[in-house]
């Protein structure tokens, strides 16, 4: 495992000094991909609970750096803020969707970002309908690159230690069986909130650097329910692995995505559709991925 976050830093780190604009956009929208399925594994691989609107945050961390840097803030501190916001949004929210479970929790999630989508739109100190558009440097594809990876290596590395620790082993007894745990002594409430905290934390990150990266954000574009069938589908076809698979299957569909798109411009959708729904009825339960 540790061998293949070392390649993975290695070609990640050398990458943009070899590539084009174009694989430089490919390669992060794969880096950008599997941060967000990390992400949401921490409460959907280790709690069960499937955040399909955990999109939500990172809309708010795109929407936080966004509005402190075109105001004159500095990028540093807009970016951690980016992270600091969303985190304690999902620590004020989730909470009480906590007391969901399966399909409710993913539905209200989704009402979550569907509702933070319109009222961005109808507040016009946050550019309204006409979203941000930031002055950045020339080199802010590469600056968003780097930030992306950063991601990446960060979470793939927790849920590597995770995978192997006492708390990670603690919170899949919490979501096997919740009661059980509670006749053992284990308040599950710290565990679930310290893991909502470090997803929402996670994700506005990965806002703050996508609105690097596209250097214009509206409501539509961050907050798109695209982007959690992206996530969620990833994050199906990973539930066999969960270390590996986020990243291997992100950059299979990226890939696979842009094929479409390059040759078959005006059926890609469908295709796409079609090719998803392919793989989760070949895959329910996911693929796994193991070491030669």
């Amino acid at each position: 495992m540790l061998k293949l976050l070392s390649l993975i830093f290695v070609v990640g780190c050398l990458f943009p000094l070899f590539a084009n604009p174009y694989w430089l956009r490919i390669a992060s929208s794969v880096l950008l991909l599997s941060s967000l399925s990390y992400a949401h594994n921490l409460l959907f691989y280790f709690l069960g609970y499937p955040a399909f609107g955990g999109v939500a945050f990172f809309g708010l961390g795109a929407y936080t750096f966004s509005f402190l840097y075109s105001k004159g803030f500095p990028f540093i501190p807009s970016l951690l803020l980016s992270m600091l916001i969303p985190s304690l949004s999902a620590f004020i929210l989730l909470p009480i969707m906590l007391r969901l479970k399966s399909h409710y929790f993913a539905i209200s999630t989704l009402a979550l970002q569907v509702m933070l989508m319109e009222l961005v739109e109808n507040i016009e100190l946050l550019g309204g309908t006409k979203g941000y558009a930031l002055n950045l440097s020339h080199h802010a594809n590469i600056i968003a690159y780097y930030l992306f990876l950063l991601a990446l290596l960060g979470l793939f590395l927790f849920v590597i230690l995770l995978e192997r620790s006492v708390f990670g082993r603690t919170l899949k007894a919490i979501k096997e069986d919740e009661t059980a745990s509670l006749t053992l002594g284990i308040n599950p409430m710290p565990y679930k909130l310290s893991m909502l905290l470090l997803m929402g934390m996670s994700l506005g990150f990965l806002g703050g650097a996508f609105s690097i990266w596209s250097a214009y954000i509206d409501a539509s574009t961050v907050f798109n329910p695209t982007l959690s069938v992206k996530t969620f589908f990833v994050l199906i076809l990973s539930l066999n692995s969960p270390i590996y698979g986020p990243f291997l299957w992100s950059l299979f569909f990226e890939m696979f995505f842009e094929t479409l798109w390059s040759n078959f411009p005006q059926m890609h959708g469908i295709l796409l559709g079609l090719g998803i729904m392919l793989l989760i009825l070949a895959f329910p339960r996911g693929l796994k991925w193991k070491r030669s």
